[in-house]
């Protein structure tokens, strides 16, 4: 088979405009010389793609499938001659859109954002706070270029690379006498979990295997892992955070963190990106920064941990 990138050209210009002279104009050649590469197309395939009795002219049922195959193929090409041309710089530039879930925004963002401005001067960063679900569909849309997020994400639409794996600790409105906890040691009746739509708040109930307790006296009030942090201590009781969330907290605070017993509960925060990006450099730059600011003890996934998974929310 010896098909030509503009043979397909020629053919979608056709199939889309459904005119000979039109399509021929659209893709400045003379109209014989489009209709031969249509016919050279349809040899090489073996295919009869256009119905040349209907006025105006038509595909056939398998001119439909190819077309959509052919427009996927230019589309990939296109992605192909970008992503060539940013190679070709000596220098990182361009725009990169982050979207961060609000459960990590305030603790990596501060972590990450100064480095990589000083090293990547040229590169404009514009970070968003969204959930998980939001991410996934302005990946899919092309109005973010990456994600950072807790994996995994099942979707084959788009690409992903751990980052580095974050423990989960309790906080307690007092200072308890012990040096690990359980599930059970968990007071389910004073449990302060985040409101809807925040991935963690799946992951601490799945923890805690709270879905089937609908009588306890769980709250659902909180709407960041600061707001837990506060109404724990000024109405009591525990919630559940992750360690980038301990790393400020006054000594005091710290006090009262108490760390899982094995398997350790982790989530895996992972940079994602859609499959076909033309960003790829710039994402691997971001992933670049976030991992050197990141301990490396974080970064290697232990034996002894019980992962997370999530659903999109």
């Amino acid at each position: 088979m010896n098909v030509q990138i503009a043979q397909l050209k020629y053919f979608l210009a056709l199939a889309n405009t459904r005119n000979y002279s039109a399509a021929s104009e659209q893709c400045n050649v003379s109209q014989p010389a489009l209709s031969m590469a249509v016919r050279k197309l349809e040899e090489e395939l073996d295919i009869i793609l256009i119905d040349r009795k209907s006025n105006p002219v038509s595909l056939t049922d398998k001119g439909v499938i190819i077309a959509n195959q052919a427009i996927k193929i230019l589309d990939e090409l296109s992605i192909l001659e970008k992503l060539s041309s940013d190679l070709q710089l000596d220098k990182l530039e361009g725009k990169l859109t982050v979207s961060i879930i609000p459960t990590l925004a305030p603790y990596l963002i501060p972590l990450f954002v100064l480095p990589f401005g000083l090293k990547y001067p040229l590169i404009e960063l514009i970070i968003e706070e969204e959930t998980t679900k939001s991410i996934i569909q302005k990946l899919k849309t092309s109005e973010s270029d990456v994600g950072i997020l807790v994996t995994p994400i099942d979707d084959k639409s788009l690409v992903t690379f751990p980052v580095f794996y974050e423990e989960f600790y309790v906080f307690s409105s007092i200072k308890l006498d012990k040096t690990y906890m359980l599930p059970e040691d968990i007071d389910f009746r004073h449990l302060w979990l985040l409101e809807e739509g925040h991935c963690m708040r799946h992951q601490m109930m799945k923890l805690c295997e709270l879905r089937n307790m609908e009588n306890t006296m769980i709250k659902y009030n909180a709407g960041s892992i600061e707001s837990l942090i506060n109404i724990t201590e000024a109405s009591g009781g525990m919630t559940i955070i992750p360690e980038l969330a301990t790393w400020n907290l006054s000594p005091e605070r710290k006090s009262r963190v108490i760390p899982f017993y094995e398997p350790t509960p982790v989530r895996e925060v992972s940079i994602i990106h859609h499959k076909f990006t033309t960003k790829m450099r710039l994402i691997m730059a971001l992933d670049e920064i976030i991992s050197s600011v990141i301990p490396t003890y974080m970064k290697i996934k232990d034996t002894n941990i019980n992962l997370l998974d999530i659903k999109p929310v």
